[in-house]
């Protein structure tokens, strides 16, 4: 029988709750155990997540968990991840370490293998997602970004709100600015790129700036998808009313980033 729990997980960087669905039936093989972590735009919660974009169904059908990662009031007053501020998306400091460290408490507390652990965010939570797969580039299998911006695209509210608004900089100079923050881990990620074509709160010109940036890092190495979602505005192609910036009647963004996921070997084969 599935389960679905809630805890908190907590070190010198802060707390912060997490919600975790475990499929029915785990692969026996602990090569072929997999998590996908989901992080949640502005305004919403781990619960809402869940129920927006309906990865607990596809968890249960491709038998892997699903983390859900949640932001404190006291952390931001809109639950947003702080994904403009360097103090927060680098390596080793503020969210971007305190994520790093829930997520491999879960994945070593599970026994998944280290090798399929993929990243996914809407929003806030895409940047964020983004931003952790450059801080982390050697803990993550591959990423996805729904409705956000490129990784390291603002470093305060202004340029936050800028590359929202109008997109994000030039792709190769943050391609190259994603390179430099690697560092020696950097590697080639599977990355799968998500947006609505009528998005009036981020910009649809991220999604071109997005996978431009990962071409860059990845020079051919591994492969960057996109999806432009016509008549999507801001919210999660085909998903579920019961939760919140959800475009039920969109194409599904959950079968495709999972379809990618499986593709690349992030996911095992159901």
């Amino acid at each position: 029988m599935s389960q679905t729990m809630r805890s908190t997980y907590g070190d010198e960087r802060g707390t912060r709750a997490f919600v975790l669905f475990t499929p029915s039936h785990m692969p026996a093989a602990v090569e072929d155990r997999a998590l996908v972590v989901m992080l949640h735009g502005c305004t919403q919660t781990a619960d809402d997540m869940a129920a927006g974009t309906r990865m607990n169904a596809a968890g249960e059908a491709g038998r892997f968990l699903v983390l859900y990662p949640e932001q404190s009031a006291t952390a931001h007053a809109q639950n947003c991840w702080n994904w403009y501020a360097p103090q927060q998306y680098q390596r080793g400091m503020g969210e971007a370490a305190l994520l790093a460290g829930l997520i491999d408490s879960v994945a070593r507390a599970e026994g998944v293998n280290a090798s399929r652990v993929s990243l996914v965010g809407i929003s806030a939570g895409g940047a964020m997602a983004a931003n952790l797969m450059v801080a982390y580039p050697e803990r993550y299998a591959a990423l996805a970004v729904h409705s956000g911006v490129p990784a390291l695209a603002a470093a305060d509210v202004v340029s936050a709100l800028g590359a929202m608004r109008q997109g994000a900089a030039d792709g190769n100079a943050l391609g190259a600015r994603a390179l430099a923050a690697m560092g020696s881990r950097a590697r080639a990620v599977s990355v799968i790129v998500l947006h609505g074509a009528d998005d009036k709160v981020v910009s649809p010109a991220n999604l071109q700036a997005t996978v431009q940036q990962w071409n860059v890092v990845n020079a051919g190495a591994a492969p960057v998808e996109s999806v432009l979602l016509e008549g999507v505005g801001h919210g999660w192609s085909g998903g579920s009313a019961e939760g919140t910036y959800t475009a039920p009647n969109g194409p599904d963004a959950t079968t495709h980033i999972v379809t990618f996921f499986r593709r690349v070997g992030a996911i095992p084969p159901a």
